[in-house]
């Protein structure tokens, strides 16, 4: 097993492990960017799964629609031929992740028959022999990418519990991805049912301290619960408070380093009381709100 590390960046290192004989890259960790950063990259033949626990990413496979991913999320990205990636990174706030490359021979017959199919449901785009399928990460997800990013060993089997935690995730974040778009392949979204859940994200956000339920927002922009909450998901690869709790964060984020608020002030100004805020957001981030000051 090959070990790499790339630079350190702040608050913690960024660590990448080629393993397998370098069918399978670990990479996982934390970076910010102090304005947003575009990253584009031309991706290998395989499987690449992302986990993202916080943080805001819009992505492009080749010439298809740009998705906007919010975390806690999880993509499967499959190429065949090769595709190029475009993303653009929210400014100020921390993305934390942990992403999976496999390579093609690594994945065996069934597991890409089973992505084969899931090419014809409609929470995937497809472009350049390239297949992304995103959607919420369930708290199985978020457990095995903390395992990884929190490893309890230090010696030489390190590599081997990585190993294997990697392979774990994997297996059920691409499980995940397709029963969730198997479960969709029905739902067809209009051009003017996309533009109401993009105005009801809108909406969320200027009500953030006091936001109104579920059936309240679908009912301002004229769409049934259903089809509204199940369109959300698509769009941005949430629920719809899943993407308000991390939208909330991220501004109380970026309000509490940047000194502009206290932690009291910035809690309240996102909708929060102080003490649960605080339990929140080490969750998310990984630290304590009071730590940034």
């Amino acid at each position: 097993m090959d070990r790499q590390l790339s630079p350190v960046t702040t608050p913690s290192e960024n660590e990448k492990l080629l393993l397998l004989s370098g069918t399978l890259i670990l990479s996982a960790g934390i970076t910010r960017f102090d304005k947003p950063k575009r990253v584009n990259a031309t991706l290998p033949a395989g499987v690449k799964t992302v986990v993202l626990l916080s943080g805001r990413v819009q992505i492009r496979i080749g010439e298809g629609t740009a998705r906007e991913i919010c975390g806690p999320a999880v993509l499967v990205i499959r190429t065949i031929n090769g595709a190029e990636r475009d993303q653009v990174f929210a400014a100020d706030v921390p993305v934390r992740y942990v992403i999976v490359q496999m390579n093609e021979n690594l994945m065996g017959a069934d597991m890409s028959a089973a992505l084969d199919r899931s090419f014809t449901s409609g929470n995937i785009s497809r472009d350049d022999g390239a297949l992304l399928m995103s959607g919420p990460a369930g708290h199985a997800l978020q457990a095995l990418t903390s395992q990884i990013m929190n490893c309890p060993i230090r010696g030489a089997e390190r590599e081997l519990y990585l190993g294997g935690k990697a392979l774990q995730l994997a297996a059920l974040a691409i499980s995940s991805c397709i029963s969730q778009a198997n479960s969709e392949e029905a739902l067809q979204l209009s051009s003017k049912e996309i533009e109401r859940i993009r105005q009801a994200r809108e909406l969320l956000i200027a009500s953030m301290q006091k936001p109104p339920n579920l059936e309240g927002l679908a009912q301002q922009v004229g769409l049934n619960v259903r089809k509204f909450s199940d369109g959300f998901r698509r769009v941005y690869g949430s629920t719809v408070f899943g993407f308000l709790q991390e939208y909330r964060l991220e501004q109380a984020y970026k309000l509490i380093s940047s000194g502009e608020m206290s932690v009291s002030e910035a809690a309240y100004h996102v909708g929060y009381g102080a003490a649960h805020f605080a339990t929140v957001f080490r969750k998310r981030f990984g630290i304590s709100p009071s730590s940034l000051r």
